[in-house]
């Protein structure tokens, strides 16, 4: 393996934690491979493939909860694995893997994860720990939508996410809507309230930060 994709694997929170010896055994099993923009890693209702970690780009899994719907459940950066509950539990996949933009993954088929698995019970608790790690993140995100106001919710996702992509976000207005549960007229007439006070700019599929303090103290109910 690259010794960048290794370095970058081995600084992700979940990853980094395991184990030197399973580290090793599943990147011993694991082949890397590219997939175009919009490219469909895995989609709903498929059966377990495997468990897969993002190398470059980015990786969206989404849902569908009625016809219609689309739901954007994790945004995968580099450095982050993801398939880990069908690897799990064997059951069918819950959403859509999808590359936005062109992406690199590294994939560990589900043969070979149950083979390591054999000889190393402990991979089990450790997929365990990584369902755990995005269900926290799920269930923060519901009892925020429950508690704070719309624009303190809209504040806090764009801060989180701007933290994580160096102040420019990839996204359309759509798909933010969709993770507020609000429709995509009341979002925008939000992100515009921020940039007219200066903490945002806006673009067609891209949200770029301005004044990073201003959008945490939104988020803190200050601003």
């Amino acid at each position: 393996m690259d010794p960048i994709d290794r370095a970058l694997l081995d600084a992700d929170s979940w990853f980094g934690r395991l184990p030197g010896e399973r580290r090793d055994a599943l990147l011993g099993e694991a082949r890397a491979r590219s997939v175009p923009a919009g490219g469909l890693i895995y989609a709903t209702g498929d059966p377990p493939n495997g468990l897969w970690a993002v190398l470059a780009g980015q990786v969206r899994l989404k849902g569908y909860p009625a016809a219609g719907h689309e739901f954007l459940a994790l945004i995968l950066r580099p450095g982050t694995w993801f398939g880990e509950v069908s690897t799990l539990d064997d059951g069918p996949r819950p959403h859509d893997a999808i590359a936005f933009g062109p992406a690199r993954v590294l994939h560990v088929p589900m043969a070979a994860f149950h083979r390591l698995a054999e000889r190393w019970p402990g991979l089990y608790l450790d997929l365990g720990r990584l369902v755990c790690q995005h269900q926290r993140v799920a269930l923060d995100f519901i009892a925020q939508s429950v508690s704070l106001p719309l624009p303190a919710r809209l504040a806090r996702l764009l801060a989180g996410r701007a933290g994580e992509a160096n102040g420019m976000l990839h996204l359309k207005q759509e798909e933010v809507a969709v993770m507020l549960g609000v429709s995509r007229q009341t979002l925008n007439r939000h992100l515009r309230l921020l940039a007219q006070r200066g903490v945002l700019k806006l673009a067609y599929a891209r949200i770029e930060v301005l004044d990073a303090a201003a959008l945490r103290a939104a988020a803190a109910g200050a601003g």
